[in-house]
């Protein structure tokens, strides 16, 4: 598995050029048709006229991977994940620690209370297509749940202890290392198959003292509870479920 670095329109090659240096991605040089299916199992970092997405191979059922906020704003609800910030006081302010694609995060500000979120991501390609996200909405609903958001492109323990600010809620998910890749989502496999950045050690530890009221982690519904504490609840799915740790 490689990792490339395309354009798919003549106005975009100066951008892709950019970013190939930037992320320090190889620009691919497309092959004679009888080599693409060498490709197959490869990624591709793609700027076009409109958005930065990403895609596996080169075949034309090959969908695009991006940050969608105006799908998910309309039409994907966790309500596991809004039934864990339950509780949590009026206008309270959120830290994605483990930001990715901002799926979940878009979810949280869903929730009525929710008057700001901060995302982390440490990944550089990731955080690319993320912000390229949030330039990119269009409907009205999904615009209003983005002027909540403000984007750091770091470390998540240099981003608590570098800050050195409390946030209400803290939110984490550690992408599921472990867990079979076969039912991943395309998002999520893009992440674990691509992503340099591992979980650090201790983040749970240090991310308790500074949540003013919870800390919520995601997990397989089979995996052990990180760092081996235990929360004082869990909101469990058939798949996921969320361990909620109390700080106050």
């Amino acid at each position: 598995m490689r990792f490339f670095l395309t354009s798919d329109d003549p106005k975009s090659k100066a951008r892709a050029l950019a970013l190939s240096k930037k992320l320090n991605i190889e620009i691919f040089k497309k092959p004679p048709q009888k080599q693409i299916k060498e490709f197959s199992e490869d990624y591709f970092f793609t700027c076009s006229k409109g958005r930065l997405f990403l895609k596996k191979g080169l075949g034309q059922n090959s969908k695009p991977i991006f940050s969608d906020f105006d799908d998910w704003a309309k039409n994907y609800e966790d309500n596991l994940l809004k039934n864990s910030t339950k509780g949590l006081p009026a206008n309270f302010s959120c830290l994605d620690l483990t930001a990715g694609f901002g799926k979940d995060a878009l979810e949280i500000s869903k929730v009525v209370n929710c008057k700001s979120l901060v995302l982390v991501e440490k990944e550089a390609w990731v955080f690319e297509l993320l912000v390229d996200g949030i330039k990119n909405i269009s409907c009205n609903r999904a615009g209003g749940l983005l002027k909540k958001f403000k984007t750091f492109n770091m470390d998540n323990l240099e981003f608590l202890e570098s800050k050195n600010e409390t946030f209400d809620l803290i939110y984490i998910d550690p992408m599921f290392l472990g867990v079979k890749k076969s039912k991943a989502k395309k998002h999520m496999q893009a992440l674990r198959d691509l992503s340099t950045a591992v979980i650090q050690k201790e983040l749970l530890k240090k991310s308790l003292d500074f949540a003013n009221y919870r800390v919520i982690v995601k997990r397989h519904k089979n995996m052990e509870y990180l760092e081996a504490i235990v929360p004082n609840r869990s909101v469990k799915g058939k798949v996921v479920r969320y361990d909620i740790y109390n700080t106050n």
